[in-house]
């Protein structure tokens, strides 16, 4: 599963779309001062979960997680 995440310069997540490995990119609009990030999905974030068990994945890393762009390979870090 692949992210498609949309966060600030500091790496606060605005919005993400969730889709399949190998699938097209997804590429949510962005407003000035945001950035798009591509990465791989945490391991409890899966495709074979309902709706609404994705979207409350979803939701909890947004609100939990930011993105991490201190190396080549951005990644999720738990926010402190």
């Amino acid at each position: 599963m692949r992210l498609t995440v949309i966060h600030d310069s500091s790496g606060n997540i605005v919005s993400m779309v969730a889709y399949p490995e190998g699938s097209p990119p997804m590429y949510p609009e962005t407003k000035p001062g945001q950035h798009m990030t591509e990465m791989e999905a945490p391991a409890h974030i899966r495709l074979d979960l309902d709706a609404r068990q994705l979207h409350e994945r979803l939701s909890e890393v947004m609100q939990n997680y930011r993105v991490d762009m201190g190396s080549m390979k951005c990644s999720l870090t738990r926010k402190s």
